[in-house]
């Protein structure tokens, strides 16, 4: 073979691989979900219960109970949501089914209800195609039957929130905290039960301790932080919160802490440091709980830079370099 045929061939090869390569980009591209969107009617009120209209009805204690002792608590300055995650059929995008319910290709939706100054109200929002990173999506439902609490749209719901200097979410099952980061100023999520009922008042007071010793929020002096915070309640229930700079707000989580045996220590930090995104990590609290040498042999193998405050200290994190 000619050296110039040779070199034909081997191009003519190159370019069909480009070309396959190419092919295979456009198409991923070009891929769009069969099932796009979530069921809005089964969402609301048409779900075996398991929709706003039934979160609102069994949950209305709840929410009204706990909502009000952390507005009267926090004198009104936090905000409060009560949430569940629950699977609602999708709605068929293709021309020959265009419509049609799909129960196999269900989509999380996410039921919220608020705990506002004078009552309640509730909504709902999915993210499209089922996708964690997915647009939001809240279709809108004609002939709704009364329900517990009114529904509203999303938006306004979390704009109602913008006054508040700290929201207290509590979510029953799951939730996508990508949702929160989004939608909320600063807030902290737990899941429901965590909370002893005697310790709002308490952790209230921390976190209202804690959030003092910022100038503000949005500043990017904090972007590389993150927080560990440990509180101890009136009920000697121990808790870890831990927070990172999402979206130039704190997006936190708050956990109890159970340490009995020492590899429990090594469990606590790894799951809690292993959260963080920050290089470097404030641990805040009079009380470690016994925790102070797991984390700093934690902050060596990870080369995190770790700083130690305690409540009294008034040093603000952001005059930190």
């Amino acid at each position: 073979m000619s050296l110039l045929r040779s070199l034909n061939v081997v191009s003519v090869a190159a370019m069909l691989l480009a070309g396959t390569a190419s092919d295979t980009a456009i198409a991923q591209t070009m891929e769009v979900c069969k099932n796009q969107y979530p069921c809005g009617r089964c969402a609301v009120y048409d779900n075996n219960g398991n929709d706003l209209a039934g979160f609102t009805r069994d949950h209305k204690l709840e929410l009204m109970t706990t909502g009000g002792k952390v507005d009267k608590l926090s004198g009104s300055e936090w905000g409060y949501l009560l949430m569940r995650t629950v699977e609602v059929p999708s709605v068929s995008n293709r021309w020959d089914t265009k419509g049609a319910l799909n129960h196999t290709a269900s989509i999380r939706a996410a039921l919220v209800m608020h705990k506002t100054m004078t009552g309640a109200e509730a909504t709902w929002w999915a993210r499209e195609c089922n996708r964690d990173r997915g647009p939001i999506v809240q279709l809108r439902v004609k002939n709704v039957p009364e329900m517990t609490f009114p529904e509203e749209r999303h938006q306004q719901v979390m704009s109602n929130l913008l006054s508040k200097k700290f929201t207290l979410v509590e979510y029953i099952d799951t939730f996508n905290a990508r949702d929160f980061d989004f939608m909320l100023k600063s807030y902290m999520a737990v899941k429901a039960g965590v909370i002893e009922k005697s310790d709002y008042g308490d952790l209230i007071n921390y976190y209202n301790g804690f959030l003092s010793k910022f100038s503000y929020i949005d500043d990017p002096v904090l972007s590389k932080m993150s927080f560990v915070t440990f509180f101890e309640g009136g009920s000697k229930t121990r808790y870890v919160g831990y927070f990172n700079i999402v979206n130039s707000k704190l997006s936190g989580r708050l956990e109890r802490v159970n340490i009995e045996y020492a590899r429990d220590r090594d469990f606590v930090v790894d799951k809690t440091f292993s959260e963080l995104t920050g290089t470097t990590v404030y641990v805040y609290g009079d009380d470690s709980f016994g925790l102070d040498k797991t984390i700093i042999k934690y902050g060596k193998d990870e080369d995190l830079k770790l700083r130690r405050r305690t409540t009294s200290v008034t040093t603000k994190f952001n005059d930190e370099r």
